[in-house]
Formats: structure tokens, sequence, C-alpha cells
């Protein structure tokens, strides 16, 4: 059984923690405030962007890197996932801490490609966004820091409480089907899925990659996913076709997570159909 550290426990980082301390792991979690943290999940009020407030972390086996940032801006990236990763990096050499290993929760944005082409671990990474260049920097922060890290690349996320797409279903927004703009998405079920996966391997003795790209094995055109939910959903707003790629934050690309796949993870929600019925069911 191990200790995990969990800094940062929005929807995942909480989620991580019931799940691992229902396997019998126990998770200390880290965040500014203390206030609804579930009771299976142990308590340390601090900011990473504050150093003198990750005095006297406690040890710990794994370190789970999951942050919201307070704002979507490059200032806001940029403290969160940069400054914020150097402070805990500092704070862990400073105090002799050393976990087996560091997951670092990074973004498929740092892929700049918007040709509908394959990406994965290889491919080029030149992100033109903030978010994104601030999640390769963090990236490469973890790389170089001399401690054992794996980055694990989310695609968009969606479920419970993010329900972007299913909104813009819902006031009538639309995508033609040309120019095909594809989309990438993992439901939050399994990101939560992957990560406990990744410590358990990683405790069972398999070698990890420095880098995981994650999202389900099917991507799908935005038109396609509209359409569909359109017609599941009932909805009777007249669509508006627009200039869907200005919805697009990170342009339109497939997300290939055959390194993860051939790792054993095998994903709960294989594609937008099943992982949306899951958010339509819950939602009542």
């Amino acid at each position: 059984m191990a200790t995990v550290l969990l800094v940062g426990c929005g929807k995942i980082g909480t989620g991580l923690g019931l799940q691992l301390s229902r396997a019998g792991h126990q998770c200390i979690g880290l965040k500014r405030h203390l206030n609804q943290l579930p009771e299976a999940i142990q308590g340390i009020a601090a900011d990473v962007t504050e150093p003198d407030s990750l005095e006297g972390l406690p040890e710990h086996d794994y370190l789970v890197f999951s942050l919201v940032p307070a704002a979507y801006s490059a200032e806001g990236y940029q403290q969160a996932y940069v400054e914020g990763l150097r402070n805990l990096l500092q704070a862990l050499r400073e105090q002799q801490l050393c976990p087996k290993r560091i997951f670092f929760v990074s973004s498929a944005a740092v892929y700049h490609q918007r040709d509908g082409g394959w990406v994965d671990e290889s491919s080029p990474t030149e992100p033109t966004g903030f978010n994104g260049q601030a999640m390769l920097d963090a990236e490469q922060l973890l790389a170089d820091s001399g401690f054992t890290g794996t980055s694990v690349r989310f695609s968009g996320i969606y479920g419970a409480g993010r329900e972007r797409i299913l909104n813009w279903v819902r006031q009538g927004i639309t995508a033609l089907p040309e120019p095909c703009q594809y989309g990438n998405r993992i439901h939050q079920d399994d990101c939560i899925g992957v990560l406990h996966f990744l410590i358990e391997q990683d405790l069972a003795g398999q070698p990890l990659a420095p880098v995981y790209l994650a999202s389900d094995p099917n991507p799908a055109p935005y038109h396609e996913v509209l359409a569909w939910l359109r017609e599941r959903l009932q909805v009777e707003v007249e669509p508006q076709p627009e200039d869907f790629s200005v919805k697009l934050r990170s342009g339109s690309k497939r997300c290939r997570s055959d390194r993860l796949q051939a790792l054993g993870y095998r994903f709960r929600y294989p594609d937008y159909r099943a992982g949306f019925e899951a958010v339509i069911a819950a939602a009542g």
C-alpha cells in the first residue's frame, strides 16, 4: 500500500483520492482551503504559489499534481503550473523528500496540429496558446528536475459539472461537416481511472514512460457529436451553423492513446456515445 500526496483536490484529485482510499492506500490532499474535503482524504492547507506554505510536507510514495488555475489566463496558468510546480519541486529538495514518482496532469493543448491528423507522444509540440505553452514548460520542468516523473496529457475532459458541449447543443450551436473539425475527449472518470492505473502499475514494478497521451480511442468530428447529442436531447432550438473553429482552443487533431492501452488500460467510456449517455443519465 502506498501514501499518495494529491496536490490539487478538484474533481479529478478528489475522485482519485477516494478511489485510492477504497483500494487501501493512504491519501493526503494539499489544497488552499480544506472545506468539503472527504474524510477519506487527510487534508493539509497549502498553496503552491506561496513557497512558505509548503514547509513540513508529509512523507509520501507518490505525488499527483492536478491543479485548477485560479484564472484561465496566461498569468493564471504560469502561476499554477510552472511557478507552482517549481516551488513544489524546490520544497521537496529542501525537505529531502523523494517520491517514487511524480505524476503531472498535463493537457493535449501542448499539440499545435490543426490539420485533422493523428498525434501521439512522439508528435512535435509547438503550442500557440498560453495554456499549452504553460503545460509544456511544466512538463519540461519535471523532466529536468532529477525526480522520476510522468506527464499525463488529457484531451478534452467532460463529465458531471463539465457540460460545455451539452450547453452548446441546447443553445443551438452546431458545426458544419466541412471543413471537418475533430474533437478528442476523455470522461473525467477515465481521468481518475488512468491515474489510478498508472500508480498501480508502478507499484507492481511495471516500467512507465515519461509521457502518456490519455484520450478515448475514438475521436470524432464535432458535427457528428453535436448532431447525435441534438437528437439524443431532443433539442428543438433551430441550429445555428457558424465558424466552429473559434470555439476550439487546441485545433483539429486526432489523439492516439495506443501507448496507454498497450500498457493495459481499458477505457470505461471508449467513445462519446458511451460517455455522454452516462453524463445525461447522471443529470437525471
